[in-house]
């Protein structure tokens, strides 16, 4: 094998786990961001408390 065999096989290896990659890290990603939007939006809203009446 010369250089420019491996360099193509490199290449072939390096191109092959950004295509493996890019898949898992739109859905985690996109359920990262879920989560996070989700969770963001019940803390904004307070539970409203009651109120006691003192006699």
């Amino acid at each position: 094998m010369t250089i420019n065999d491996v360099s193509l096989l490199g290449k072939k290896i390096l191109v092959g786990v950004i295509v493996t990659l890019i898949p898992f890290i739109i859905i985690f990603g996109g359920l990262w961001l879920t989560k996070k939007l989700l969770s963001d939006s019940h803390e904004a809203k307070p539970v409203p408390a009651t109120q006691i009446k003192s006699t």
